[in-house]
């Protein structure tokens, strides 16, 4: 569920900030999408699975 909501939070980041910062604005996309995503889900998940497990 994380991966399809990173490549689309991805997507739109990328497009709005290259219209803006151009080449620099798709790093910064990049960047956006997996603070958004990735930074917090994976442990976020990885907790919630944790504790079903104990």
């Amino acid at each position: 569920l994380i991966v399809p909501c990173q490549a689309l939070i991805g997507g739109v980041t990328q497009w709005y900030f290259a219209e803006h910062y151009g080449i620099v604005g798709i790093l910064y996309g990049l960047i956006l999408s997996f603070s958004l995503t990735v930074f917090w889900g994976l442990p976020v998940y990885y907790m919630y699975k944790s504790k079903r497990l104990a």
